[in-house]
């Protein structure tokens, strides 16, 4: 199976959001996107409300459900399954497994010592970086290294994933995630770009749903 590599740079939270969804609409083979943000902004999972974002900070609301999640520090990246994926079909913690099987592998190979979180959440937390649930990739003193949210429509499986370390990002882990992905999957990746109708989707998503009001302050 070949799926398509998208190595983006960076976008505005309202950008990087229309794209996504463009791409899940689109979906008829994998695809994995890695993506830089403009700016520092956090973005809120579909259910969250907006009261959640701290002071003025800029923020967009996600397609998928999840916690809030910083950005600025992170590597970010989306894959999309189209819908008669196996991991599609398999459902939410099965797939959320195997990817983050993918990530704790990529994490390793670039010197980062983790494991998979088994337990529940001992509490709530409206950030998703101080809620680990079970399938996060978690450091050995059970920081959160990273997670992950899902939305699944008639069109396939949006799985939007976030990596934050201590200090920087390491330079070779976007390949080593992209690397290990192929594994996990079982296929191979070929670098491309979006489609014409990919990217006008993208920006019509932009102007009637990511960069409005009724959209972000929803609930």
């Amino acid at each position: 199976m070949i799926g398509r590599l998208l190595f983006d740079g960076k976008a505005s939270a309202f950008e990087n959001m229309a794209v996504d969804e463009s791409l899940l609409r689109h979906a008829c083979a994998p695809v994995l996107r890695i993506y830089g943000w403009q700016e520092a902004c956090v973005s809120i999972g579909y259910f969250q409300k907006n009261s959640v974002v701290p002071g003025s900070t800029p923020f967009v609301r996600r397609y998928t459900g999840g916690g809030l999640v910083e950005h600025g520090r992170d590597l970010t990246y989306t894959l999309v399954l189209p819908a008669d994926h196996p991991l599609t079909l398999a459902g939410t913690l099965p797939s959320y497994r195997s990817i983050h099987n993918a990530v704790a592998a990529a994490l390793g190979e670039a010197g980062t010592n983790c494991r998979l979180a088994t337990a529940q959440p001992k509490k709530d937390h409206a950030s998703c970086f101080l809620k680990p649930v079970p399938a996060d990739v978690l450091d050995p003193s059970g920081n959160k290294l990273a997670g992950a949210a899902q939305r699944r429509t008639r069109q396939g499986c949006l799985h939007q994933g976030s990596i934050l370390v201590p200090g920087t990002i390491p330079k070779n882990l976007p390949n080593f995630l992209a690397k290990h992905l192929a594994q996990e999957l079982q296929l191979e990746w070929k670098a491309g770009v979006q489609t014409d109708e990919e990217i006008n989707l993208g920006k019509k998503l932009l102007q009637e749903r990511y960069s409005t009001r009724d959209w972000n302050f929803s609930r």
